[in-house]
């Protein structure tokens, strides 16, 4: 659940109070300008130094933060008298800008963390509209000095109304939180494939005019492994490092029972060396040639995943892709073929 937990002191110490909606006066909750920092868990919050969300204002996103940052030349530290939560959907943000009042004049569309320095449109901006997201726009380069919050559906036709006119430096689109991700392997529309690996092989003829029986054993050290990966679809909104477990996956054995934590850019292999050793009795007929493999199988699965996403209180859904190669026991396997002899009766 989205929080934001408000401390008395710096860093986290002192009286505290957790909310999970918002805050329209600090006073009514007996907090008021008093705190000095923050933890925030899920979507960002916007503190404001006046009630109902008025005055100068900070941005925080997910985190601890042990001090209250600096806006516009002084610190809100013991300063905040209200608290306003973002409900809004941040995934795949986007804002235009516009040089002059009511979207004249240079547009510059932004979909992520933008330096007007670099754009050209420093301290020129006089208007904007909000396609997704929401934004802090600041006076200063490096989130710095005073700024704006802006979300999703508004339009500010006119920087004058709020003496921000020509001021902004820095755009910043406000991240979403850390998400939970539950995944449902469909196993129903897997794809397998199976190699034969030879580890040994050995044959025999019997050229008697008697059935021969004998036993090949084969004595080797070789690896088991089972390698896992996970694909995420090209529009994943997951960012690098989430984590979430995948439950009922193949391992090392070749058995659908083990759990592999994905954490997006890293894939987890698992070895196992043996020292195997198997035996098989073998009959050959006369005139008959017996070819002994000893092999394992490789075997490589694909199954599409979904996943579940659950992110300041909304669902979302995306699809991937579990990976997995993996080698078996040892196996045996005996063939009978017949001998083709010369004319003289011995075998080609």
């Amino acid at each position: 659940m989205d929080s934001i937990t408000v401390y008395e002191g710096r860093k986290l110490r002192g009286l505290h109070k957790t909310f999970t909606a918002d805050v329209p006066d600090l006073t009514k909750e007996c907090f008021n300008d008093c705190i000095s920092s923050v933890k925030v868990v899920g979507q960002p919050w916007i503190l404001y130094e006046h009630p109902n969300y008025q005055g100068r204002c900070i941005a925080l996103e997910e985190g601890e933060h042990s001090h209250l940052p600096f806006s516009f030349l002084s610190s809100l530290t013991d300063k905040i008298s209200s608290l306003k939560l973002i409900t809004d959907d941040l995934i795949n943000p986007q804002i235009t800008v516009y040089e002059n009042m009511h979207e004249g004049g240079k547009a510059l569309v932004l979909t992520q963390e933008s330096d007007m320095v670099f754009g050209g449109m420093n301290n020129k901006i006089s208007s904007h509209r909000v396609q997704s997201g929401a934004w802090v726009l600041y006076e200063n380069r490096e989130k710095r000095g005073r700024c704006i919050v802006a979300r999703a559906g508004e339009y500010l036709a006119n920087y004058c109304d709020i003496g921000f006119n020509d001021q902004v430096s820095y755009v910043y689109p406000l991240r979403p939180g850390e998400c939970t991700v539950t995944a449902t392997i469909l196993w129903d529309k897997k794809v397998e494939s199976v190699r034969n690996l030879q580890i040994e092989q050995y044959s025999y003829t019997n050229s008697t005019d008697t059935e021969q029986q004998f036993t090949v054993t084969c004595t080797k050290e070789f690896e088991k492994y089972a390698s896992h990966s996970f694909e995420f679809s090209n529009d994943t909104s997951l960012r690098a490092g989430v984590a979430f477990p995948l439950n009922g996956i193949v391992n090392i054995e070749g058995e659908v029972s083990n759990t592999f934590r994905v954490t997006k850019g890293e894939t987890k292999s698992f070895t196992m060396k043996n020292k195997s050793e198997l035996s098989t009795p073998v009959t050959v007929t006369p005139g008959t040639k017996a070819i002994v493999n000893f092999f394992c199988k490789e075997i490589t699965i694909s199954v599409p995943v979904e996943l579940k996403i659950i992110r300041g209180g909304k669902t979302y859904t995306e699809t991937g892709t579990y990976r997995c190669e993996s080698s078996t026991a040892i196996n045996t396997d005996v063939q009978y073929l017949p001998v083709v002899t010369q004319n003289d009766g011995a075998p080609l």
